[in-house]
């Protein structure tokens, strides 16, 4: 009764990674240089250890069971990149370089769970209890809560119309979708830089300017190069959710209660990752 929560750290054999990249560059003329690489990444962990306590670390993993040692995808997982490089140089003046450069990233949105709103399997934390998906619509192997039959019918049909529009919940019928199953929006960013070398008052040095707009696509077009994620939850990590855990009915199947819409993405803005940006630097080369 003197303690709240008591936790044991303990160490765990799961969890590992694995990354293969290929790569291609060359030059165009003489002017032009590119580059273009692919990488795809596996990446598992059992904790993301997203916290600085161990009372916040075990809050925030999307769990079956709140004490298992299973690996999942790791929450930093970025399982596809694909990079990009285009140069343009000339020496207007004899020495001194006139440089155009864009660099392009696409990547794998950030992971995230599936869970249940609120407190599944009475642990006392709500979110993270992973969500179980039936095998089939009218399987009966839970019930949709309504205020009638119609109601209730209703429900289920609202449910697997949100589980049949997501291809990680559709292929997850008749089992407890995995933690980090699924993945935010693929997210893409152009930078570009234009820099000009120029003579210094001294033999062999020389300055450069340099002008970068960063993430150019939202400059162009204010819903471009957006980052949409789905947000960090101090309960669960990154997870999403439409079912509230109502009970048990009296033969003992889980009662559903089904949301409108699943929880939405969010653009992240925190830094200002998702607009805009201009940078002038000056470099003196001696």
């Amino acid at each position: 009764a003197a303690f709240n929560n008591v936790l044991l750290a303990a160490k765990s054999d799961g969890g590992g990674g694995k990354a293969a990249t290929v790569s291609f560059n060359g030059r165009i003329q003489k002017e032009w240089n590119w580059s273009l690489a692919y990488t795809y990444t596996e990446a598992t962990e059992v904790s993301p250890l997203t916290s600085s306590v161990s009372n916040s670390n075990f809050n925030a993993r999307a769990i079956f069971n709140p004490n298992e040692d299973v690996s999942a995808n790791s929450a930093y997982l970025v399982k596809n990149r694909i990079n990009g490089s285009l140069t343009w140089e000339r020496a207007f003046i004899k020495g001194y370089k006139t440089r155009v450069g864009l660099f392009y990233e696409g990547r794998t949105g950030k992971p995230y769970s599936w869970t249940f709103t609120n407190d599944a399997n009475g642990d006392g934390v709500a979110g993270n209890d992973l969500l179980y998906i039936p095998s089939s619509p009218g399987s009966g192997q839970v019930v949709f809560a309504g205020a009638d039959a119609a109601a209730s019918t209703a429900a289920e049909a609202r449910f697997w119309q949100i589980v049949n529009a997501n291809p990680v919940l559709a292929r997850s019928a008749g089992k407890v979708v995995s933690r980090n199953e699924d993945f935010s929006p693929w997210t893409n960013s152009i930078d570009m830089r234009i820099s000009q070398e120029v003579p210094s008052f001294f033999k062999g040095h020389k300055a450069v300017f340099a002008f970068d707009i960063l993430n150019l696509g939202n400059l162009l077009n204010k819903k471009w190069g957006r980052i949409d994620e789905i947000a960090f939850n101090s309960n669960g990590g990154q997870r999403r959710t439409f079912v509230n855990f109502v009970g048990l009915d009296p033969s003992g199947k889980y009662i559903y209660s089904v949301s409108n819409n699943a929880d939405d993405f969010t653009t992240r803005q925190q830094r200002g990752e998702s607009q805009w940006a201009l940078q002038a630097t000056f470099r003196y080369e001696f």
